[in-house]
């Protein structure tokens, strides 16, 4: 199945941009990216583009809907948690050079 890529507009201009691939799994589609330019957030372009994505999500037959959001993005994972998205699975790191207690 072909991924989505999407140019998110608001008043005919370009704000930001999404990628899904559908079938990552089964019914699942994976957010590989979901990106409104800095000049635009806080408008809630973000909470639109979920929306799209989740009505895509949808229209190819896929059922659940996953981004990868990084530690440290918080304006990410507050907007994630505020449509209705929960944690599935975490990671952690260590950067060995300074040492675990570090």
């Amino acid at each position: 199945m072909r991924p989505h890529l999407l140019v998110l507009q608001a008043d005919g201009e370009p704000i930001g941009n999404g990628w899904l691939r559908h079938g990552h799994l089964p019914e699942v589609t994976y957010g590989y990216s979901l990106v409104v330019d800095p000049e635009f957030r806080g408008r809630g372009h973000g909470r639109s583009a979920m929306a799209i994505g989740e009505q895509v999500t949808w229209d190819v037959g896929d059922r659940v809907v996953m981004f990868n959001v990084f530690g440290g993005n918080e304006a990410a994972m507050s907007l994630y948690t505020a449509v209705g998205y929960r944690v599935v699975e975490e990671t952690r790191s260590c950067d060995l050079a300074a040492g675990v207690d570090g």
